[in-house]
């Protein structure tokens, strides 16, 4: 097992009814962490939740970057548009990302209000099931990217840029035995140009909505796979078909395997729907 030294900027932790945070002094933050050898690695799902009239989003979305920053490649994320803040109405009212599925989530996962998030949907101790202080985000990120992987999922798609149907096939390899009653989930993510409200009722008209979730691919809480044991790979696969109103350039598939009773994320990985 390799140890990598990562240079990492440490968490301001904050007290539960306080206003301020405490400060890391220069000289802690830096966080070792185990890094898996190999070709073995653990990734981490973010479902961050979202809208276009929440001003303290902009700063959550920089943070979710800046975790993909320290991790390149181990960590996708599913913006997830809902709630009072996302609703298309004033100045946004031509400017929809909400779902149907979208807010299911946002319903099924309690979420008070924006911006918050899931990491591989773990619910933390002592924290609402999505997590409401962004400064703690990167702090959970590390926990669970420093996991072991219980198995590996390849997600291979194939497009069909006449008809815009689209085909996914995910390969699911099992480490080590997997916990039984699994579900995978595919989802269809795009990045668009859009407004978003920013402290002092400033508009932005121009800012990025990464990962603006689309679409569940194979229904709003995926399909039962099985529970292979250690060793053994099965595939699986389903079809979607891109919206006119995407760019298919601009869009991904997410694939992730989760417990069902208790919706943790055991692995993930993305593919381009357009190779690139």
């Amino acid at each position: 097992m390799k140890r990598t030294l990562l240079y990492i900027i440490a968490l301001m932790f904050v007290s539960a009814g306080f206003v301020s945070c405490d400060v890391i002094d220069e000289n802690d933050r830096y966080i070792e962490v185990e890094e898996q050898g190999g070709e073995r690695v653990q990734r981490l799902l973010i479902e961050e939740f979202t809208g276009h009239k929440c001003v303290n989003c902009p700063d959550g979305a920089a943070i979710v970057h800046e975790i993909q920053e320290y991790y390149p490649g181990r960590v996708m994320v599913i913006g997830i548009h809902a709630g009072m803040l996302a609703m298309p109405t004033g100045e946004f009212a031509n400017q929809n990302f909400i779902t149907a599925d979208g807010q299911t989530y946002y319903n099924s996962f309690g979420v008070q209000a924006n911006p918050a998030a899931l990491l591989n949907r773990v619910h933390f101790t002592g924290e609402d099931w999505a997590v409401r202080t962004k400064e703690k985000w990167m702090t959970y990120a590390i926990s669970e990217l420093g996991k072991e992987p219980v198995c590996e999922v390849t997600p291979v798609v194939e497009y069909n840029a006449e008809t815009r149907e689209l085909q996914v096939t995910t390969e699911v390899e099992a480490y080590e035995n997997m916990p039984a009653n699994l579900n995978l989930q595919v989802q269809i993510v795009e990045n668009v140009i859009g407004m978003q409200l920013k402290p002092g009722d400033v508009v932005d008209e121009e800012y990025e909505h990464n990962h603006v979730f689309r679409a569940a691919a194979n229904g709003t809480w995926g399909e039962s796979i099985e529970s292979l044991p250690a060793g053994e790979t099965r595939s699986y696969t389903c079809n979607a078909t891109i919206s006119e109103k995407w760019v298919p350039e601009n869009c991904a598939v997410v694939v992730f395997v989760y417990e069902n009773e208790s919706k943790r994320v055991l692995q993930c990985n993305q593919a381009t729907v357009v190779a690139e």
